[in-house]
């Protein structure tokens, strides 16, 4: 009888415990897209949390600080070690001492201030397990009590005479930086043309908590190779070699190019249209010839797959990316809808015209080479199952539908149907039937030519795909055509719909979110589209993409929290270095997208569903 009243007791505390989680402050909710690969601006906007830390600050601060004052904090914040060691050289030895009193006090009340709306443990895994019972002191107790001063005084003093005022003044920072948000979306584009998507997936699987992945089509490109997609890879490497970036391969993932290399340099020279999009000074002219040799070689390879799939899947409907058939014999010209084009510097010379989309024995043994790698390398596989583990073609989160691209629509904003097997797909089935075809494909990886490899493939470019959005991807006419018209890609008629509200309303009843819930979008879309769109009910992120030129305008990410959600605009972002030396925030500007008259609470979000499930499973266990 006693051990039962003492689970009684056990559960109750819980249903106490429970209860007091739901009246806490909704979480921050960060929505960023389009990484690119790009570590250094990825990171910018985390540790900045979008935004958020400088507000905090602000608030905290503001009438106590002067504004210059606050901007160091901010950056010592963002960047702990870079700043620390600047600041070094800069304070006087003398005053070092208070620096370093004024800097702890001061991350201590920022700790204190950004965890309020989490309960203890949220907040004891963002501490460093180093400092568990100081931080505890400083950071849970009354720092004001009069009986304690003396006490909280002297144990920052000894942090500085032990030399350990470093690392926990980086402690503290990066606690800041996880507090200051609930949850980061990524929707779409962790990889692509940067140099450093490994280091994103690595930081997300050790430093971050509460995350998720909505993929985008260059995503698709990586998972597709895991897969055993041929195709995916050789669009991967292409790639990677036109912004010089193959050393990756090898690098992050153990990828051997080697056979590519030597077959590229030997059957290949270098052409205008194929050199690499550099903007590092060190590279040598070997290495720009190899980017462009490896360019062409995956170009050439590429069409000569693609046009394989195309006749083996016709519910695809990309007869007009059939383009090697059409080259005249002298492999001058080609002819599209009729009309003869001039070919600029063409490199089709493994293209028999009898057979164009024959692979040659040579380019076969370097792609059964690749692809073996790819489909085996330990790393790749453990960070493309981190992407699918964590990820989804979209998500539906507190009230808000998030993914990258579009739904694809007609032009009157019918959903498109998709036929396979008899069965018809549109709308929110369409992306689950992707899906999991996604993840069988790399549940059951395969090098040969299969209805998997081939649906992946075609979430990466295939005409109106919910990932791409377009009608074609004219690879082939921006490398050897120089008619504009022709290098056009038409987006599917979603992105001019979205700017309707009746639009909006017919997307969220399609994924079952009530109509007050709002649509977040990321993908490069229609430029200078305004980025609050249907009555400010679809809202577009793209916050890290380097799509908007000529503009000072770096992007925009989104904040979702207890007072509702605003829009960042970024400022563009040049380097690391460039942001520590101007001490610049992240965000130019905010515009409000919703505003609450009441503060969201942990209650009313989906986590909060969940609690109160588990309150009703407990309390039935009382009766």
């Amino acid at each position: 009888m006693e051990n039962e009243f003492t689970n009684f007791d056990e559960i109750k505390t819980k249903i106490v415990n429970l209860s007091a989680v739901l009246s806490l402050p909704k979480g921050t909710e960060a929505f960023i897209s389009d990484v690119h690969g790009n570590n250094d601006k990825y990171l910018n906007i985390i540790r900045s949390g979008a935004g958020n830390v400088s507000r905090k600050v602000e608030e905290l601060f503001n009438g106590r600080l002067t504004l210059v004052n606050q901007k160091k904090l901010v950056c010592l914040i963002y960047y702990p070690e870079e700043v620390l060691q600047k600041s070094k050289q800069d304070v006087d030895p003398d005053e070092a001492e208070q620096w370093y009193m004024d800097t702890i006090n001061r991350l201590i009340e920022v700790v204190r201030y950004v965890s309020n709306k989490y309960p203890r443990h949220i907040v004891d895994q963002a501490l460093d397990s180093r400092f568990h019972d100081i931080t505890k002191e400083l950071v849970f107790e009354d720092f004001a009590a009069a009986d304690k001063i003396a006490y909280y005084r002297e144990m920052i003093k000894n942090l500085i005479d032990l030399n350990m005022s470093d690392i926990f003044i980086i402690s503290m920072c990066h606690a800041v930086q996880k507090l200051a948000i609930e949850r980061i979306h990524i929707i779409g584009d962790v990889y692509d043309r940067g140099s450093d998507p490994n280091l994103i997936i690595k930081h997300l699987s050790e430093s971050w908590q509460n995350f998720d992945f909505e993929w985008g089509n260059h995503d698709i490109l990586w998972m597709g190779s895991m897969a055993g997609s041929k195709l995916c890879m050789l669009n991967l490497i292409r790639i990677s070699a036109r912004y010089h970036n193959l050393a990756l391969l090898k690098n992050a993932y153990d990828i051997d190019l080697t056979s590519m290399i030597k077959f590229a340099t030997n059957r290949y020279v270098p052409l205008p249209n194929f050199e690499p999009k550099i903007t590092s000074a060190n590279v040598t002219d070997q290495e720009r010839n190899i980017d462009n040799c490896v360019q062409q070689a995956a170009t050439i390879m590429q069409f000569k797959l693609e046009g394989q799939a195309i006749k083996r899947r016709p519910e695809f409907d990309m007869d007009d990316r059939l383009l090697l058939d059409k080259l005249s014999l002298d492999k001058k010209k080609v002819t599209i809808n009729g009309h003869d084009y001039q070919i600029e510097n063409g490199c089709f010379q493994s293209v028999n015209p009898a057979k164009p989309y024959q692979i040659t024995h040579s380019e076969q043994t370097v792609i059964i080479d690749l692809i073996n790698q790819f489909t085996h390398s330990t790393k790749l596989n453990e960070h493309m199952w981190f992407m699918a583990d964590n990820g989804s073609m979209y998500l539906k989160h507190n009230d808000n539908l998030l993914f990258h691209g579009c739904v694809p629509v007609d032009n009157d904003g019918n959903f498109l149907k998709w036929k396979i097997d008899g069965r018809e797909y549109y709308g929110k089935n369409l992306l689950d039937y992707f899906e999991y075809i996604l993840k069988d494909g790399m549940h059951h990886p395969t090098t040969g030519d299969c209805f998997n490899s081939d649906f992946i493939w075609f979430l990466w470019e295939g005409k109106n795909s919910p990932l791409f959005g377009k009608n074609k991807m004219a690879t082939f006419e921006r490398y050897f055509l120089k008619d504009e018209k022709l290098q056009q890609e038409e987006f599917n008629p979603f992105y001019k719909l979205c700017h309707n509200e009746w639009f909006a309303d017919k997307l969220l009843k399609e994924f079952d979110i009530n109509s007050r819930g709002h649509i977040v979008n990321g993908h490069t879309s229609i430029s200078k589209d305004a980025p609050i769109m249907a009555n400010k009910k679809i809202v577009l992120v793209n916050g890290l993409s380097d799509s908007i030129k000529d503009s000072d305008i770096g992007g925009y990410a989104l904040l979702f929290d207890s007072y509702g959600m605003r829009l960042e605009t970024l400022r563009p972002f040049i380097n690391r270095q460039k942001v520590i030396e101007d001490m610049s925030d992240v965000v130019l500007d905010k515009q409000i997208v919703e505003h609450s008259s009441e503060r969201k609470t942990v209650a009313d979000t989906d986590y909060g569903q969940k609690i109160k499930r588990q309150i009703a499973k407990l309390s039935a266990q009382l009766e």
